[in-house]
């Protein structure tokens, strides 16, 4: 690997799907929403690109944080926008390249560049190495199963602390993930209702993570992630409709449960470290 490779994160997935299909999931602020952030995409060269990773809607439409730099459907979309460590910033460019690769399937690689030297940009780049990765089994999972469908969401978080291994540790207790494998049908333990098959797990040093398809309390994405430095916990629920399912119904009852669920975890982390 070279060092331009080495200050580069470069993933790829393979999903199923049309480049039409995975176009509006990579390129447009609906399909983008659906499975990573709220997000906002003015389609076109010049347009201004914003996202939130906090999952306000609102929030991602009235601060854009960056610009479009290229707009060729469906084969690629590039964006720059401002990223900061403490008190350094610089310019982050992300481009996203789709390809036919054989029948009913697509290849979509990101390329993430711009990034600052030292060693706390060198672990910036590696969490959004293992973030991304995570991201882009949940885009594989939206495009298998809900392609074109526009979500729901539920997001708790909560500031737990210490290194992500431990905050994960705290926040999964209980709930029978860390025996878990990928493949896996699993109820979680301890927490409010969630259903559904184990699709991903991320071990990473900065980012620890588990992705679930859900089945219960609605169809969906379910995520549980502890990452950082100073570790913070966050619960993020993506329901779509289904037969007999209103998810924005669900995503109402829902939405309490799980902040006031959180807000447990992290009380219960203070407590331990006073």
């Amino acid at each position: 690997m070279t060092e331009q490779d080495q200050r580069t994160v470069d993933l790829e997935v393979t999903v199923p799907g049309t480049p039409e299909q995975v176009w509006d999931a990579i390129a447009t602020g609906p399909g983008i929403s659906s499975w990573l952030h709220p997000t906002r995409v003015d389609e076109h060269v010049g347009g201004a690109f914003g996202f939130d990773m906090g999952g306000s809607e609102e929030a991602a439409h009235s601060t854009p944080q960056g610009t479009v730099t290229a707009y060729d459907a469906p084969e690629r979309f590039a964006t720059e926008a401002a990223w900061s460590i403490g008190t350094e910033s610089t310019t982050l460019a992300t481009e996203w390249l789709v390809a036919t690769r054989d029948e009913g399937t697509c290849v979509v690689r990101m390329v993430m560049s711009g990034f600052g030297s030292g060693d706390d940009w060198d672990d910036e780049i590696d969490a959004l190495r293992e973030g991304m990765g995570v991201a882009l089994e949940t885009l594989r999972l939206y495009l298998a199963h809900f392609a074109g469908r526009r979500p729901v969401t539920v997001d708790a978080a909560a500031r737990l602390g210490g290194p992500a291994e431990d905050a994960w540790s705290r926040l999964v207790a209980g709930t029978g993930l860390p025996e878990a494998r990928v493949g896996e049908r699993l109820t979680l333990g301890g927490t409010p209702e969630l259903a559904g098959t184990v699709e991903a797990l991320s071990p990473g040093r900065w980012h620890r993570a588990a992705v679930l398809l859900l089945e219960t309390p609605a169809p969906g994405v379910a995520a549980l992630v502890a990452a950082g430095r100073d570790a913070h916990a966050s619960v993020h629920l993506t329901f779509f409709d289904g037969p007999g399912t209103d998810a924005a119904a669900v995503a109402d009852r829902e939405r309490p449960r799980w902040q006031a669920w959180l807000a447990t975890v992290g009380s219960e982390t203070a407590g331990q470290t006073r």
